[in-house]
C-alpha cells in the first residue's frame, strides 16, 4: 500500500515511493545486487512475502501498489506474493514481452507501474483481467493504493502534487522527498506521511535516481530512522 511519484528529467527520472504498512510488518532492508536474467537488480527485501514493491537496474525500475481500481475484499490464497511479480519483471527482455507473456491467474489485484527511460507504462491487475496503458514518459505522475486510500483522498493527493509542481522550487530529490514527508500535514490518516492509530504508517521512503547511466537507490527506514543509498556497485548506511 503506498503513495508513488514520477519525475521525468532531461536524461532520466526520479520515482519515489512511501511505502505504507502495518507498523508490526517486519522491517525491509535494501539488498546487495542480484542478479536476474542478466539485470543487476537492487530492491528493499520484504521478509515476509520475500519479494519487494520497488526495484530497479540500470535499465528498468518496476514499482507495486496495492489494489487496481478499488478496494477489493482479499480471496486467499493466493498463487505467490505480489511483490514477487516486481522480481519476475526483470526476466522478461521488453516491457512488452512482460506485459503479453506474464500469467498473472491467480494474484491478489495490484497495480504496477514500469519504467525505462523514456517509457511509462501502468498495469493493473483486477484479480480476473489485465489493463496495460502507456503513458507519457516526459509529464510528472501520482499514484496512490486504491486499497487504502479512497476516490476523494486520492483526487486530493493529486491536487497537492499539482501544487507543489507550481512552486517555485527546483523538482529535485531532495524536494520531492520532502513533498513525501509533508503533503497533507494536518490530516495524519490520509497525508503523504500517513499514521492510523497503532496500525498502519508509513514505514520508508524509497527513490530511484535514474540518469542517462546510471541508477542510485536511496532507502529509508522511517521506524528505525535508517538511510541507505546503493548503487548497483557499492552501498554505504548512514544512521
Amino acid at each position: 500500500m503506498c503513495t508513488v511519484s514520477y519525475l521525468p528529467g532531461q536524461s532520466g527520472f526520479i520515482l519515489t515511493s512511501s511505502r505504507d504498512e502495518r507498523i508490526t510488518r517486519p522491517a525491509a532492508k535494501l539488498s546487495g545486487p542480484v542478479i536476474i536474467h542478466d539485470h543487476e537488480v537492487t530492491f528493499p527485501k520484504d521478509p515476509q512475502g520475500h519479494g519487494s514493491w520497488i526495484a530497479s537496474s540500470k535499465t528498468r525500475t518496476v514499482c507495486l501498489l496495492n489494489g487496481a481500481f478499488t478496494a477489493h475484499h482479499p480471496k486467499p490464497p493466493y498463487k505467490h506474493s505480489r511483490g514477487l511479480v516486481v522480481l519476475h519483471a526483470f526476466n522478461y527482455f521488453t516491457i512488452q514481452n512482460f506485459i503479453s507473456a506474464y500469467d498473472f491467474t491467480g494474484l491478489e489485484p495490484f497495480t504496477l507501474l514500469l519504467v525505462e527511460i523514456g517509457e511509462l507504462f501502468v498495469l493493473r491487475w483486477d484479480g480476473s483481467k489485465l489493463f496495460a496503458t502507456e503513458l507519457n514518459a516526459s509529464q510528472p505522475q501520482i499514484w496512490s493504493s486504491a486499497t487504502l486510500y479512497s476516490p476523494e483522498i486520492i483526487k486530493a493527493r493529486q491536487v497537492w502534487f499539482r501544487q507543489w509542481l507550481n512552486a517555485p522550487e527546483d523538482l529535485s530529490l531532495e524536494s520531492i522527498r520532502n513533498f513525501h514527508k509533508t503533503a497533507g500535514a494536518g490530516d495524519p490518516e490520509n497525508a503523504v506521511l500517513m499514521q492510523r492509530g497503532d496500525q498502519y504508517a508509513t514505514v520508508s521512503l524509497t527513490s530511484v535516481v535514474r540518469s542517462e547511466n546510471q541508477m542510485e537507490m536511496t532507502y529509508e527506514d522511517l521506524i528505525h530512522s535508517k538511510l541507505t543509498h546503493q548503487k548497483l556497485s557499492h552501498a554505504y548506511v548512514s544512521n
